[in-house]
């Protein structure tokens, strides 16, 4: 009997990780999350107890809170991935979902210029403002918390285009290829994580999509293409 040879395209392949990881995740976030919350207090009682008695012993406390604070944003990041399922819409402003998305991201050494216009979407609020989150969060860690992030809206016919840029490090060819794929992991795509995974299940599921171009040592921009609203 002839063997059926079975091409699959990478989103496709991009779907059926992510169906390994949504059972992975309901499976195993509830003990994750209970031993990283023993060792997050457990870090938490020695930074107050213990001092420290030198240079290095005060790197590995700074550095045990640091790393408990970044494998609990994984897990998150995990389990929204698993949580994507329903929308609540409703008729919103994008531009002040875009704002709490950078009010949320403030922090010192990072200035962020805008050009934005008010524009009408039904949508998710919360889970769009989370698209917009995660991709200025990525934009930070590429920056390492230092520099100017740039975001432009502009309406093209009956979509709305937003784009955030950085003048971060940027991503090499491969990084860029795969930087959607939750499970693609290399130093460089480090501080992806899961955000772009998550980001762009939303975005599609308003009928949207997300564009990357980036550039080693020039910085990333990344697209978001959402339907306008539309009043009967």
């Amino acid at each position: 009997m002839e063997e059926k040879t079975y091409v699959f395209t990478k989103k496709q392949l991009n779907a059926e990780k992510n169906k390994v990881l949504s059972k992975f995740a309901s499976v195993a976030s509830h003990d994750l999350k209970n031993v990283v919350g023993g060792i997050s207090n457990i870090s938490y009682y020695l930074s107050k107890t213990v001092k420290p008695e030198s240079e290095t012993q005060k790197k590995m406390l700074d550095l045990l809170a640091t790393e408990v604070v970044t494998l609990n944003n994984r897990i998150t990041e995990v389990l929204d991935m698993t949580r994507v399922k329903q929308l609540n819409k409703s008729v919103c402003d994008l531009q002040n979902l875009i704002i709490k998305a950078i009010e949320e991201n403030k922090i010192d050494g990072i200035n962020f210029e805008q050009s934005l216009v008010s524009v009408k979407v039904y949508a998710d609020p919360e889970r769009m403002k989370q698209v917009f989150s995660n991709i200025i969060k990525n934009a930070k860690d590429a920056m390492s918390n230092s520099g100017t992030i740039t975001i432009t809206m502009n309406i093209e016919e009956d979509k709305i285009v937003t784009v955030i840029s950085d003048c971060g490090k940027g991503m090499n060819a491969e990084t860029l290829e795969n930087c959607f794929d939750p499970m693609f992991s290399t130093k460089l795509a480090k501080a992806v994580g899961m955000g772009l995974t998550v980001a762009q299940q939303i975005t599609e599921m308003h009928n949207g999509k997300i564009d990357i171009s980036s550039q080693e040592q020039k910085g990333t921009s990344v697209k978001i293409t959402l339907p306008t609203y539309k009043e009967d």
